[in-house]
């Protein structure tokens, strides 16, 4: 059986990286450019919600596939589900970015690269942040539109966009932290 303090002295032990510094990254206008955008985007899908919600049908697509053609379907209230999503990754990917020293990293982090090391990792992270809330939006549209007949689906470019717009990043990201300045 586990007791209270082995449980709190294993958490303890492995969230601390205690030889990291425990410094927070500047914001620079990107960072505050990237978390408006993330705020906005949640905005937007709340009211557009709000605004759509009485005029959707009884069934809508919840799932589609990887042509952005829908091939599952639920009740109206299933649309909620991704609001939902977004607004619990933006809460837990904006507190995961306030404990930087925790994050694994490609180099060793010393006093000397942790600022630019943190800097690009929390910036990476609200990066996707406002991805995943903007996906989520698209994804939130086009389920309404294609529920009301206006469009069939997310269409062919969706996968190929998103993958882009994830995986790019995400190598520019590796070669900017893996590099010395």
């Amino acid at each position: 059986m586990i007791t209270k303090q082995g449980f709190i002295s294993f958490l303890s032990r492995n969230r601390n990286k205690s030889d990291r510094p425990h410094i927070r990254p500047g914001t620079e206008p990107v960072d505050w450019l990237l978390e408006a955008l993330a705020l906005l985007g949640l905005l937007f899908l709340a009211g557009f919600l709000l605004y759509q919600y009485p005029r959707l049908p009884g069934t809508i697509p919840s799932h589609f596939n990887a042509a952005g053609q829908p091939d599952g379907y639920s009740g109206r209230g299933s649309i909620l589900f991704l609001p939902g999503v977004s607004l619990f990754v933006y809460i837990l990917l904006t507190l995961v970015a306030l404990i930087p020293q925790n994050f694994n990293y490609l180099v060793k982090i010393t006093p000397e690269n942790a600022p630019r090391q943190y800097a690009l990792a929390v910036r990476f992270i609200r990066y996707m942040k406002t991805l995943v809330i903007w996906l989520f939006f698209f994804i939130t549209l086009a389920a309404v539109r294609t529920a009301t007949g206006e469009t069939s689906g997310l269409g062919l470019w969706f996968m190929p966009v998103f993958l882009g717009l994830v995986f790019i990043p995400m190598i520019v990201y590796f070669v900017l932290a893996s590099r010395k300045r």
